[in-house]
């Protein structure tokens, strides 16, 4: 019997020039809606939902097509699901783990986002959780009571929830409608780090072109400046599978939407390669939103074998007034494909949908991405983990396979889980059930060398699921995952599973890096140095004052907001205690940088500061 076991290749290919198809409708503008203050709502404990467990039949698709014969040859496959329950391997660490939003229907659109004091927000599907890291629940509400006062929306669903660390705020948005007369998109911002206070609400319209679609899927990212919704248009009256028209990209100024002024966006759109739409563009959030370039990307998430990737940028902020959009079309080393449908033990299936890109990070000038792909080597469903380098050159495209005889996977996310910004580790969640389980949530670890670690279950489930009047059981659409941005190695993610009553339940759990050539132990983590830099801003002469904890090799380098390493000033030895270390900045022009401390491969500590002259 074949184990469970990575599937690496290292050749690399670079495929194609810069092709640019687009339009954009810029400065645009959108009224606040409504200030709504959470505080002030009932805490719900119920949110009644009606869900669709069986779909009117519907004339068969290339889609189902497809899906079918995947079914087939899956089912002639020898070997397949006959090894015992998988055994938990090494990989990430649990931490605080507990049961989170009740799933309120199918799918399981799970995301979640945790602030630097530590409450967090869940959403699922209709509803939405608060709580605080030591897994207190704070508050429960339904999407539709708290944003009641927005008047009657329909069909609430998809909902995204970010924390931005730059402005300390969260930013929550769902879309409601189904169709082109009665899409909209519902986007909050919180006034303040508490996300039980204040939020600013705004509605936009899901139909922005004015024709017969509506917008479906969202996924969103921030940089320094924006915040970036993407969505797919489906035509009225059809599905996902044959309806989709095309994908646009919401670029917002997201200070607008903080202050809770007009909120001021580009809309772009007509995103095509060879005259043909490209089919859902996945956002790349940056891992420390900082730059105002912003990627995307896309793949053809139909196929039963591809090898194409579409790296999309848009060049620069709202705020900028040039911002400039261009796709590149890249050749992957390892083709990606149309996944079968996952197994559970009583017969049923579990829906794994297409191999569009679902999630991605960009950290070191390295953006890493992930995807469902079916897993050719045992026919079953996995995950697709790539890689793309060299993003100010020919960028370089490379892939593996996660998959496994006995275990089936789906729906990743991605986020950075090192000592800070520059450090190029991930940790990766996903559904996953194995031969003779129940569907849960599960984690990975990539290092440096992009190797990946065996899995580590964080959830697994109790029963089957069984929802559905159908053979096929939606599984999921999207997993959340977000690290911890001022406590290091450390991460939170919401998955599923499922509970005894056959349904989906959310999960959340906080995961550590346990790479033993960063940290000896979970309980030996490195504390924060408290520190000062003055003057601010600088004109020549810096001066950074740090508490050391003990005596230990020191390297104080100079980053530029792109990532890049300026100057590297010191590599020494420091005591412990109160220490002051300057230098001359004269050599740096005006702007803004970091100065960084790394000690054994750790980041220490980094601080901002900018030269003004």
């Amino acid at each position: 019997m074949r184990q469970f076991f990575i599937l690496i290749f290292s050749v690399v290919i670079y495929f194609n020039q810069t092709v640019a198809q687009v339009s954009v409708i810029r400065n645009q503008t959108a009224p606040l809606a409504q200030v709504i203050n959470l505080a002030t709502l009932p805490d719900e404990s119920w949110s009644p939902v009606v869900t669709v467990i069986k779909e009117m039949p519907r004339p068969a698709s290339d889609y189902g097509n497809k899906k079918a014969l995947l079914e087939q040859k899956r089912n002639k496959a020898k070997g397949h699901h006959q090894g015992a329950r998988a055994q938990k391997p090494v990989g990430p660490v649990l931490g605080t783990n507990f049961a989170a939003n009740t799933a309120q229907g199918v799918p399981n659109d799970n995301d979640i986002a945790i602030s630097n004091d530590g409450k967090i927000v869940s959403v699922v599907n209709t509803n939405l959780r608060i709580f605080a890291d030591t897994g207190t629940s704070l508050q429960a509400l339904s999407l539709s009571s708290f944003a009641a006062s927005l008047g009657s929306l329909q069909a609430i669903s998809d909902p995204r929830v970010s924390y931005d660390p730059v402005a300390d705020r969260f930013v929550l948005m769902f879309f409601s409608g189904n169709t082109s007369t009665t899409t909209q998109i519902i986007i909050a911002f919180s006034q303040t780090p508490n996300p039980m206070g204040a939020w600013n609400f705004y509605t936009l319209s899901g139909n922005y072109l004015n024709d017969s679609t509506w917008s479906d899927y969202p996924i969103i990212s921030i940089t320094d400046k924006d915040l970036f919704i993407t969505f797919n248009h489906l035509k009225d009256g059809e599905d996902w599978k044959t309806g989709f028209r095309y994908s646009v990209i919401w670029q917002i100024d997201k200070q607008t939407g903080y202050n809770g002024s007009t909120l001021a966006f580009n809309f772009w759109h007509n995103i095509k390669h060879l005259g043909v739409p490209i089919w859902n563009v996945c956002p790349v959030q940056p891992d420390y939103p900082s730059g105002n370039t912003a990627y995307f990307l896309s793949v053809r998430p139909s196929d039963f074998d591809n090898d194409t990737v579409f790296l999309h940028k848009i060049s620069d902020s709202y705020q900028s007034g040039i911002a400039q959009f261009s796709t590149q079309v890249l050749k992957t080393n390892v083709p990606y494909g149309l996944s079968p449908n996952a197994y559970q033990a009583d017969g049923q299936r579990l829906a794994t949908n297409d191999a569009r890109v679902l999630t991605a990070v960009i950290q070191n000038g390295k953006i890493h991405y992930g995807q469902n792909s079916i897993d050719p080597a045992n026919l079953s469903s996995g995950l697709y983990i790539g890689e793309i380098n060299n993003l100010s050159g020919q960028p370089i495209v490379s892939g593996q396979i996660i998959g496994s005889d006995t275990i089936d996977f789906g729906y990743p996310d991605i986020t950075t889980i090192g000592n800070g910004s520059f450090d190029d580790r991930v940790l990766i969640t996903s559904s996953f059930i194995t031969a003779h389980g129940f569907p849960g949530t599960a984690a990975f670890y990539k290092n440096t060398n992009s190797e990946i670690s065996d899995l580590t279950v964080i959830k697994e489930g109790f029963r089957y699921v069984n929802v559905l009047a159908d053979s096929v059981e939606r599984w999921g659409d999207y997993t959340g995952i977000q690290r911890r941005y001022n406590e290091p190695n450390v991460a939170w993610l919401g998955g599923s599973y499922t509970h005894t009553n056959n349904q989906y339940r959310a999960w959340v759990a906080k995961v550590y890096n346990t790479d033993s050539s960063y940290i000896n132990s979970i309980a030996d983590f490195r504390k924060e140095i408290k520190a000062d830099l003055f003057p601010v801003p600088a004109e020549e002469q810096i001066t950074f004052r740090f508490e050391n904890d003990r005596f230990q090799k020191i390297r104080f380098e100079v980053y530029d907001m792109t990532g890049k390493v300026v100057k590297s000033l010191l590599d020494d030895h420091i005591k412990p205690g109160l220490n002051e270390f300057s230098f001359n900045a004269s050599n740096l022009s005006s702007g803004q940088y970091f100065l960084i401390l790394n000690s054994q491969g750790a980041q220490l500590h980094k601080h901002r500061f900018v030269i003004n002259r």
